[in-house]
């Protein structure tokens, strides 16, 4: 799984089973962002929100990324 900026340049991977199922796999993906600051300095590692398609829509994921401070988008 791969997460990429408005840019669609990469800022974090994960790399697992074919099997495992994808919302399982977000959290580590997320685990792995670093999103390059202006100026230098350590990279973000929390991204405001996620744009994901619909097959992340569910209130029990939406609820765990708001504690961590993300808004999930599903469309």
């Amino acid at each position: 799984m791969v997460v990429v900026d408005g840019q669609a340049v990469p800022i974090g991977a994960h790399l697992d089973s074919a099997s495992a199922s994808e919302i399982k796999l977000l959290q580590p993906t997320i685990e792995k962002i670093a999103v390059p600051r202006k100026g230098g300095g350590r990279p973000r590692q929390n991204p405001v929100r996620i744009i994901a398609d619909k097959g992340y829509d569910s209130d029990p994921l939406r609820q765990r990324r708001l504690k961590g401070g993300i808004e999930l988008i599903c469309r």
